[in-house]
């Protein structure tokens, strides 16, 4: 069940990464320091419809990166990244900053919502870069969770190169 709703929500990012209508590929521009020696207690899963996917085999908490390029990309920081929350029910933005991650500007969103019925806390960090958008983004089961594996998120963050 937990793999339905990762997949699930591949689709949804994937899908949400901009309003506007086009065909995306994926980045070849990502230097993934983080499959030469990935921090315990986490692991790699099958990322079918994103670049990369961890699990913490402890809280359960899920990382996804996932790129969308296209050229001419003219959708701003918030837009897209209020547009992966679209699909998420009963949604509660709790924090939503701007901040700078690789040299470039990335929008921050800390929410909770319902994703197919099922309560769930998200970090996404939403990155635009040589018309690329690129979702940094934690799932965890509960706020606790979400908090303790934060740190994690910024450590891939620092990891997976943006070229």
């Amino acid at each position: 069940m937990r793999h339905v709703f990762l997949i699930l929500f591949f689709i949804l990012l994937y899908s949400c990464s901009s309003s506007e209508p086009t065909n995306y590929k994926k980045s070849g521009e990502i230097i993934n320091n983080l499959k030469r020696n990935i921090p315990k207690p986490w692991k790699e899963i099958n990322a079918e419809a994103s670049d990369y996917a961890l699990e913490n085999s402890q809280t359960k908490s899920i990382f996804i990166l996932n790129s969308a390029c296209r050229k001419y990309e003219s959708s701003n920081l918030n837009t897209l990244t209020s547009s992966i929350l679209s699909g998420i029910e009963n949604l509660n933005v709790t924090e939503r900053v701007n901040a700078f991650y690789q040299d470039r500007e990335a929008a921050e969103v800390t929410a909770s919502g319902a994703l197919d019925g099922i309560q769930r806390h998200f970090k996404i960090i939403t990155i635009h870069k040589n018309n690329c958008i690129y979702d940094y983004v934690l799932i965890s089961t509960n706020q606790k969770n979400l908090v303790s594996d934060t740190p994690a998120l910024h450590n891939f963050l620092e990891r997976i190169i943006l070229k």
